[in-house]
């Protein structure tokens, strides 16, 4: 399972091709960080291994905490995290985090709990999937306010794209549960998913997704407005059988100098949404 990480030191010991990434291994429920959880680098486009004999798997070091050095040239990198932590009371699913900056600091590298993970698949109206051929994708909205602060952006809907550009719809058995492609909102009392068709709660709440039951394969994932039909922002998200894959969105103030969730009435009142309060 490896070893702690080591301290690379300061970044003027590191070389000037290099740069350090410090994060910090959370619960991706709690957000609280876990000491002890197996760790491994992955090519952010791949999903492989990133270099087996220089990133060899390792565990959270205390408070969480991950710190690496990265070749200057590489943008961006993914993690796999799995296991238990030290305290033995927490036990994470394959769990992963793409398009992370390598040189990005106080990163949380999210890792979804065994009891989140079948609880969310059970509270969202979406059967267990057979583990060996297929995988689910989970994230939130942010807008990144200019004091630096997450704030949730609501009233929108996830849109996922496969490899060949297809948007994918679900697919449901006889009792309507969903078995392809469910996309699922969290409920902001439980914090976790529930069947709604659309978030539109407020930042205020929440705007985290799930995306259920998908082949292994790299895809296409955006926010789009509910209100505007405009698309907020996309990302690329890939999905391992048996796992969990986090794609979180960050919305910038370049693009947007204020959060771009709706009035909260005129979001209860979309027709897009429509049904949920009844």
């Amino acid at each position: 399972h490896g070893a702690t990480p080591t301290d690379p030191g300061p970044a003027s010991d590191v070389g000037s091709d290099s740069v350090i990434f410090r994060g910090v291994l959370v619960d991706f429920k709690s957000k609280t960080p876990k000491e002890g959880v197996d760790l491994l680098v992955l090519d952010n486009d791949t999903g492989q291994p990133l270099d087996a004999t220089r990133y060899p798997a390792f565990k959270s070091g205390a408070g969480g905490k991950v710190e690496l050095a990265f070749p200057r040239d590489l943008p961006l990198v993914a993690f796999k995290a799995w296991g238990k932590d030290v305290s033995g009371h927490f036990e994470f699913k394959e769990s992963y985090l793409f398009n992370v900056p390598t040189d990005a600091q106080d990163k949380r590298i999210y890792a979804v709990d065994r009891l989140t993970y079948f609880a969310a698949l059970s509270v969202s109206y979406v059967e267990y999937a057979d583990s060996t051929t297929l995988g689910h994708l989970a994230g939130s909205v942010y807008w990144v306010n200019p004091n630096g602060d997450e704030e949730f952006v609501g009233c929108l809907r996830i849109e996922v794209r496969d490899e060949q550009g297809t948007l994918l719809q679900e697919k449901t058995d006889e009792d309507g549960r969903g078995i392809w492609a469910a996309t699922r909102y969290f409920d902001v009392d439980t914090d976790l998913p529930t069947n709604l068709k659309c978030s539109d709660m407020t930042h205020h709440q929440n705007s985290r997704y799930l995306v259920a039951n998908l082949p292994d394969g790299r895809y296409t994932v955006s926010a789009v407005s509910v209100k505007t039909g405009e698309t907020l922002d996309t990302i690329m998200v890939r999905a391992f059988p048996g796992g969990i894959s986090v794609g979180n969105f960050y919305l910038t103030t370049d693009r947007f100098p204020g959060n771009p969730t709706p009035p909260l009435p005129e979001c209860e009142r979309h027709d897009s949404c429509s049904g949920q309060y009844e």
